[in-house]
């Protein structure tokens, strides 16, 4: 029998962990878990004590993830780190969190309970958010390299990533197989799972398709109506920007570029079954080709990169205005300057509320509409057909991004690119730092950042 002492670490390859019965659920083979780490295909790995679970690994390859959560003594997740594979060998910590009970009864990550955050950029960059029930504070930090990489480690050597010290041992860890049933559990009744994914895109094509019918989750059904053509937009560069019009100074336009011409733009429109009126604008579009889309991928500016989002998370431009808009590159200091003037004094013969404005001297056009629900942040998705070539710009409003189709809704067969390939062969033989290290680390910072928001409340 082993002791906390001796170093025994059993080590169970399954399909995910039920924090209901607090088990691992779907045990599988060591030898299938290995074929899954190779070919990029998601599993997990559980690492116990005389069947207590210290550590749980979630791993998928092929969208570059890696995540490690340790327990505490109620067998309840309290601590994860989240890695991303940027470059062959190598993981870049994305975000560590940590969450405090307020009981053992406590279930695990509670709501309103005590939780701390920092995501890290590639650059050591970090954010921080620190909270309770008492509300959150937010700060930021500088976090070393040899606390925001390690080397991605063969398969099996889960000492790279986590050691005695994280796990509650005193010595050396020993590795040892745990005994695995011939069956586990059906699949389809075990917990699942999925590495963080960003935002992907749903019914874009129907938010342009007459008679496209969407339930939202509010209980409501938006009927989709013909689209509204808002004109040609100009694009002598093929930079586009989507901004809002009133605040381009710092807009910039996306690195997929088109060739120079006029595209037509679209404008999705709605009505809520059941009213006469309209709805709002779902959603808006640039149409570069009259083809099928094969696929989405999120529209970047330089310097984003789609593999640092978070679960649901997206780049998109910002609105305070209730109005986007679209435009060339090469018009945006024109535009800028003109609606600025236009702010200081306004000109009756100048509609800059208008859908299309246009720039005496650059000769570019800007043709803007109405934002959705308004304020916010909203993504454009890039589509593509079966060649690679750019079919469109959509300014997705997210009014109906979480809608289910209806019939006679057509389905989509566009896929999502998330920007990602899978690479599985390109393991080092050491981490960088010590787990300790990098775990003492993320304590400290949660110390100052602990007595930093006490000495804030005293003042």
């Amino acid at each position: 029998m082993t002791t906390e002492n001796d170093g025994a670490v059993d080590v169970t390859y399954c399909e995910g962990w039920d924090p209901l019965v607090r088990a691992a659920v779907g045990p599988i083979p060591e030898l299938v878990a290995g074929g899954r780490d190779a070919s990029g295909e998601p599993y997990a790995v559980l690492l116990s004590v005389q069947g207590s679970p210290k550590a749980l690994f979630q791993v998928d390859w092929g969208h570059g993830h890696l995540g490690l959560f340790l327990f505490d003594k109620c067998a309840r997740r309290t601590r994860e780190w989240e890695y991303r594979q940027l470059e062959p060998g190598r993981l870049h910590l994305l975000r560590y969190q940590e969450w405090r009970h307020a009981s053992d009864a406590e279930a695990e990550f509670p709501e309103r309970g005590w939780r701390f955050t920092m995501t890290i950029d590639p650059d050591g960059r970090a954010r921080q958010v620190l909270s309770d029930v008492g509300g959150s504070r937010h700060t930021s930090a500088s976090v070393p390299g040899e606390y925001r990489s390690v080397a991605k480690a063969k398969f099996g050597a889960w000492t790279a990533y986590v050691d005695a010290q994280m796990l509650g041992l005193s010595g050396p860890i020993t590795l040892v197989p745990a005994h695995t049933p011939a069956e586990g559990p059906a699949r389809g009744t075990m917990p699942v799972w999925s590495a963080p994914l960003p935002l992907r895109p749903r019914n874009l094509e129907a938010l342009f398709t007459p008679g496209s019918r969407l339930a939202s989750d509010d209980g409501r059904v938006a009927l989709i109506t013909e689209p509204s053509h808002a004109g040609r937009l100009h694009l002598p560069t093929g930079s586009l920007i989507a901004a809002d019009p009133f605040y381009l100074d710092d807009s910039a336009p996306f690195t997929v570029t088109v060739a120079p011409g006029d595209y037509a733009v679209l404008i999705a429109t709605m009505r809520w079954e059941g009213t006469a009126w309209e709805g709002e604008t779902p959603a808006a579009m640039v149409r570069i080709l009259d083809q099928p889309t094969a696929s989405w991928e999120l529209a970047l500016l330089p310097g984003e990169d789609v593999r640092l989002l978070g679960d649901g998370e997206f780049y998109g431009f910002g609105v305070d205005a209730g109005m986007g808009c679209f435009l060339d590159a090469s018009g945006r200091d024109e535009f800028a300057k003109l609606i600025e003037q236009w702010e200081e004094k306004p000109n009756p013969e100048v509609d800059l509320l208008a859908a299309e404005v246009h720039a005496p001297e650059t000769g570019t056009n800007l043709i803007a509409y109405q934002s959705g629900w308004g304020d916010g942040s909203y993504p454009v998705w890039i589509g593509r057909n079966a060649d690679g070539e750019v079919t469109s710009f959509v300014a997705d409003m997210l009014i109906l991004n979480d809608a289910d189709a209806l019939p006679p809704t057509a389905p989509s067969t566009a896929v999502c690119l998330l920007l990602h390939s899978s690479v599985t062969d390109d393991r080092r033989e050491a981490p960088f730092t010590s787990p300790t290290a990098t775990a003492e680390f993320m304590a400290a910072q949660i110390t100052k950042a602990t007595d930093g928001w006490a000495e804030h409340r005293r003042v």
